[in-house]
């Protein structure tokens, strides 16, 4: 038996299989009730009676991997790679930065598993990226079907996106965090109850991230937030598609994308991604494709067992 793993800052996901082609007995805890990757470990195999039946495992981690290093920025778990497989994966042990381990799962992408964003775009050939904001924000690269970790999320915003109405909220977080944000700080979980906060001035604090961009009409600040990081996000992806000449496609997962992209929005997405005096032209010919299904991590993990 392969443990799949999708470990999160916030959200730990493990399932099992014994084939590489399905995975079962699903299961999620929370990142923050743990003080090591073995424990999540260890807790998920007890609770489903895996223990001694598990020897492999393909990991994908919300971190950077430096060596054999592991250190999560936004939880307080760190691991060395060739002690996890010592003490728990004697036998095969695969770990990558979680959104490479989703990446893999692209290729195998039914259409009805897809939603392009705006025009439906002629698929090109040449390198994809794939973007989830979540905790944090990441990002992976395919060229010639080799996927690519990076730490994309930590790029600052540049000068030009800071609008009016953004700038408020920009100088606020200079002011408490005493240096320039980047685009993880705003385009996460996190960032999403900042922005309000900051818009609202306190008023309503209480709701969460999800809520905020569920209730985009609960009132003026729901509104301006949506608004808000619905054209940082469309700029960003503009930087990054340019940096990797994605015009193989922009593919985009997780629950917050889903909930801020909807179908109503979609042209004002797609015009300010393609809002660029030099290179318009290239960014129209990009596909923007939204990917609707939330085991990801899972399905990538399955294509990457097959090498253990």
């Amino acid at each position: 038996m392969i443990l799949l793993a999708d470990i999160g800052a916030t959200n730990a996901r493990f399932s099992i299989t014994n084939d590489s082609l399905k995975y079962e007995h699903s299961d999620s805890f929370q990142v923050t009730e743990h003080n090591s990757l073995e424990v999540l470990c260890n807790n998920y195999l007890n609770k489903h009676k895996l223990t001694n039946k598990v020897n492999k495992a393909v990991i994908g981690v919300a971190a950077p991997i430096i060596n054999d290093e592991v250190s999560f920025v936004n939880a307080k778990i760190s691991f060395n790679i060739q002690e996890l497989k010592k003490q728990l994966f004697k036998e095969g042990l695969i770990v990558v930065n979680d959104l490479a381990l989703q990446a893999h799962a692209l290729k195998g992408l039914e259409n009805e598993e897809m939603s392009f964003i705006g025009s439906r775009q002629k698929k090109l050939s040449g390198p994809k990226i794939l973007v989830s904001p979540g905790t944090g924000l990441g990002l992976a690269g395919i060229i010639n079907e080799e996927v690519i970790a990076t730490e994309a999320g930590h790029l600052n915003i540049p000068q030009k996106e800071i609008k009016p109405r953004l700038e408020e909220v920009v100088d606020v977080f200079i002011q408490k965090n005493n240096r320039a944000p980047t685009y993880e700080d705003f385009l996460s979980g996190k960032g999403i109850k900042f922005f309000y906060n900051v818009l609202s001035q306190g008023e309503g604090s209480d709701l969460t991230s999800k809520e905020i961009l569920e209730s985009k009409d609960r009132n003026i600040f729901c509104t301006k937030s949506h608004e808000l990081l619905l054209n940082l996000f469309a700029s960003y992806l503009r930087y990054v598609s340019l940096v990797w000449g994605s015009t193989g496609g922009v593919y985009i997962s997780g629950s917050i994308a889903n909930t801020l992209i909807t179908k109503e929005v979609n042209q004002t997405f797609r015009k300010v991604f393609e809002d660029s005096e030099t290179m318009q032209d290239l960014l129209k010919a990009i596909p923007l494709i939204l990917v609707t299904i939330n085991d990801i991590g899972f399905r990538g993990g399955l294509e990457l067992s097959r090498n253990l």
